[in-house]
């Protein structure tokens, strides 16, 4: 009786353990998935700043003025990758189904209208720590500015007093130079992109 009692309780045992390992492979597979949509997400937006940049620059390559620069102008001049324009919206979108802003900006206090700044909002916290470490030029920051995350969507022109000279003491916690991005510590960028939904913003500053 005690030796069948036994053998009833390793056969729960054994269910309860294929159960468990059900439920974990099931979990881990979830969670691979969602990584994997997580980092073609990021490289959508990764191409997609980088076609957009260099398609705003070659326009303005012969003025270098941006004065003109808005949504409304790159759309009309159809600057915009086609990988933006999405069945089913009426505006461009970047990868994570997020808005998109771009204004003009300015590299000195005297010189306006000399750069141009783009935000791509609705991000994830790791797409906002992983697009604000792009290498958008050759790494000396003569055309690639600044970059800064948000919690929160936030517009182009949120930099528009950042600049190249700016002394990194007077720069905001959430704002870093091109040059130096690459080299901040994790958790000043984790702090930058503080969201917990798909609210995070990256904005990008070019000249």
């Amino acid at each position: 009786m005690a030796s069948e009692q036994k053998k009833q309780k390793i056969g729960m045992l054994y269910k309860l353990g294929a159960f468990l390992a059900f439920l974990m492979l099931g979990y881990l597979g979830i969670r691979g998935y969602d990584d994997s949509v997580e980092r073609l997400k990021i490289k959508g937006c990764s191409d997609e700043i980088r076609e957009l940049m260099m398609n705003i620059k070659e326009r303005y390559a012969s003025a270098r003025d941006y004065g003109t620069l808005d949504f409304k102008q790159v759309s009309s001049m159809r600057l915009f990758p086609k990988s933006m324009s999405k069945q089913g919206y009426n505006e461009p979108i970047n990868s994570y189904v997020g808005g998109v802003d771009i204004y003009y900006s300015a590299t000195s206090p005297e010189s306006g209208n000399t750069a141009f700044e783009i935000s791509f909002q609705g991000l994830s916290k790791t797409g906002c720590i992983a697009l604000m470490r792009l290498t958008l030029d050759d790494g000396t920051g003569r055309d690639y500015i600044a970059v800064g995350g948000f919690g929160v969507a936030t517009p182009a022109g949120a930099l528009d007093e950042v600049y190249q000279d700016t002394p990194k003491e007077k720069m905001k916690r959430n704002v870093f130079k091109s040059t130096e991005v690459q080299y901040t510590d994790i958790k000043l960028l984790e702090n930058a992109c503080a969201c917990k939904d798909l609210t995070c913003s990256v904005v990008w500053k070019f000249r």
